[in-house]
């Protein structure tokens, strides 16, 4: 195994466990978004405000929905990153000690197949997640950056509230831009993990013919 073996498997490593990262975030804003809904609609109901039976069960509905995704994407995340947390440890310790055995570095790939191959259609599933938020904050940036920049006219000087947009909108922009960024760095990683498993399955393949052969 040479140098650049182990700095491509550390890339991966890694572009692997932000994409876990980035959807557990996501996860948590999907469960805060559907019980900020749902308290909401209670918090309105107890105070009087005139609202239709009908309307109220589409918010809570909508609310409960909302938080039942974001709760199971989030036990689905932690459930991918148990299975990468171990390796990643190792690695970064071995890297540190600057000593990493070729047989180390091969058991940690044969490790993360075993597990990409369990949940690859999971996994897939959280890329268009990920890419889907990062387009939904990156439209969030541009939207606040085209309010700010309506608003200037209209204000004698740079009031708190346009400053506030600005803000928003860099943030958000920023924060899907590197989204999307990170969700396609590791589709790119993913079609090489996906050529191991060709092989893998191949060599398995072999293997059974080889011992049914007489």
């Amino acid at each position: 195994m040479t140098d650049d073996t182990l700095r491509q498997f550390g890339n991966e490593l890694k572009s692997f466990f932000m994409l876990v990262l980035l959807n557990l975030a996501f996860g948590a804003l999907a469960l805060g978004f559907g019980m900020q809904v749902i308290v909401a609609a209670v918090l309105a109901c107890t105070a009087g405000e005139p609202s239709s039976p009908v309307l109220f069960a589409i918010r809570i509905a909508a609310g409960g929905a909302g938080a039942s995704i974001g709760f199971f994407w989030i036990l689905a995340s932690a459930r991918i990153l148990r299975g990468i947390k171990e390796v990643r440890r190792e690695y970064r310790g071995s890297v540190r000690a600057g000593t990493v055995p070729p047989e180390t570095l091969t058991g940690w790939i044969v490790a993360l197949l075993a597990h990409y191959r369990e949940n690859r259609t999971l996994i897939w599933r959280m890329t268009i997640v990920s890419i889907t938020g990062g387009v939904l904050f990156l439209a969030l940036g541009i939207a606040s950056l085209v309010q700010a920049i309506l608003a200037v006219p209209a204000a004698a000087s740079l009031e708190p509230s346009v400053i506030a947009l600005f803000g928003a909108a860099t943030v958000n922009s920023a924060i899907g831009l590197v989204t999307i960024y990170c969700a396609l760095r590791y589709r790119r990683y993913a079609k090489t993990w996906d050529l191991r498993l060709e092989r893998a399955g191949e060599g398995e393949r072999s293997l059974e013919t080889a011992l049914e052969s007489p």
